[in-house]
């Protein structure tokens, strides 16, 4: 065993050491002040320290299967608020949310009031209609209102806007909600104001006068009112076109539904077509989806041969005054139309006069794109077929919905 020998002269170059790092750090001082002026206050502070962790919170609407929201907890630490609340002190900070699809959004946190320590904040999408407006409020919102958002791993972000850099960073995890969002939703406003999914607006006209909003229906969701005359047309765009998988989800309250006939147009109501028809065997369709009495109807034209395709279901599947709500799904050319949650039977024709030149077998479902517009509540062409009744937000998607997709978006309210 060796035994431990004293350096006088080994402690003497620790301290020289010391000193010539000090004094590196002064003249790097100096030197900053002489090029650029005075040392602000603020780069010798730090940020504001906030301890927290992210969760979820399971809620249900309408009686059906849970989904999550985000959920943060700041549990200790400085004082702080979030910019946009009412009452507050401390530091200034921003809260910033960044999805699973790389949408970085800044909550309103309006609804805010007070210290915020120990209240569990709910961050909430607040609108189907635009995937680019969320909230943040101490209580768990109305959740009769609420789209779910989409699976997938969220950052929230605190930033210090006293010092303008990035405060903490929290991560959570959404399991149960959407798959992911449409690529456009139309008619978050009676003036025809939609969404794309990059959160781009994307708007409408009213060429006959822009129909009334409502959202007192059930599971609150937003309804614009037709009166048999308005409609809105909205310019050709990629987000409208729907070719290989899509999906078409809407909700219609007709005002009247009864029977069909192919030579009598009164009852024939247009949802939503890109299309145009300038005579009985002239019609360029990307889709068109058509109360026709109580039956459905959708249309398309096939993207390779021009052949000129329909299908509707064969019984009365629509309710005068109720809440119908229809996903027109095509996957791997397969079509699939479902009336509140359950796929109807349909009937397929060759033909665009409705229940004309049947079909023994379904055909493949290639969807033609077009330079067409976009009309909601009529078509683009005579008859002008306008919808009587409430149409809700449509959402496109460029992809093939699940069953349980569906089945958990259905409001049972």
């Amino acid at each position: 065993m060796n035994r431990k020998k004293n350096h006088a002269d080994g402690i003497s170059e620790i301290v020289s050491v010391s000193l010539i790092l000090i004094l590196v750090v002064v003249l790097a001082i100096v030197v900053y002040s002489l090029l650029f002026g005075q040392i602000k206050p603020e780069y010798l502070q730090k940020s504001v320290y906030i301890a927290g962790v992210a969760k979820t919170a399971s809620i249900s609407s309408g009686g059906g299967a849970p989904y999550d929201l985000l959920s943060f907890l700041p549990s200790a630490g400085d004082p702080f608020y979030i910019t946009g609340q009412k009452t507050a002190s401390g530091t200034r900070t921003t809260m910033r949310v960044i999805t699973p699809d790389n949408r970085t959004l800044t909550p309103d946190a309006s609804s805010l009031t007070g210290p915020l320590y120990g209240k569990t904040l709910f961050i909430y999408q607040k609108s189907a209609a635009n995937a680019c407006e969320y909230g943040i409020t101490d209580s768990i919102p109305n959740v009769n209102t609420l789209p779910k958002m989409v699976t997938g791993r969220y950052q929230i972000q605190i930033i210090d806007e006293n010092l303008h850099i990035l405060a903490s960073t929290y991560t959570t995890n959404i399991s149960r909600g959407s798959t992911s969002l449409p690529v456009t939703v139309l008619m978050g406003t009676g003036t025809g104001t939609g969404y794309r999914s990059d959160c781009s607006s994307q708007n409408g006209t009213c060429p006959n006068g822009c129909p009334s909003v409502y959202n007192t229906s059930p599971c609150n969701k937003t309804y614009s009112h037709f009166n048999g005359s308005t409609y809105l047309t909205f310019a050709n765009d990629p987000t409208l076109n729907s070719t290989g998988d899509a999906t078409i989800s809407v909700s219609i309250r007709p005002k009247t539904t009864g029977s069909f006939s192919n030579s009598d147009t009164t009852n024939w109501h247009e949802i939503i077509g890109k299309g145009v028809t300038s005579g009985v065997n002239s019609e360029n369709d990307n889709y068109q989806l058509v109360q026709m009495g109580d039956l459905l109807y959708f249309e398309w034209n096939d993207k390779t041969t021009g052949t000129h395709y329909h299908a509707m279901t064969p019984t009365g599947v629509l309710t005068a005054g109720a809440y119908n709500q229809i996903d027109v799904v095509v996957q791997s050319g397969t079509l699939k139309i479902y009336v509140n949650g359950v796929s109807q039977t349909l009937s397929y024709y060759q033909s665009n006069v409705p229940g004309t030149n049947p079909l023994a077998t379904a055909p493949t479902v290639n969807l033609a794109d077009n330079s067409n517009a976009v009309l909601v509540g009529k078509q683009n062409g005579d008859p002008a077929c306008y919808f009587n009744g409430d149409i809700g937000e449509i959402s496109l998607y460029n992809r093939a919905l699940s069953q349980s997709d569906i089945s958990a978006s259905v409001c049972s309210g």
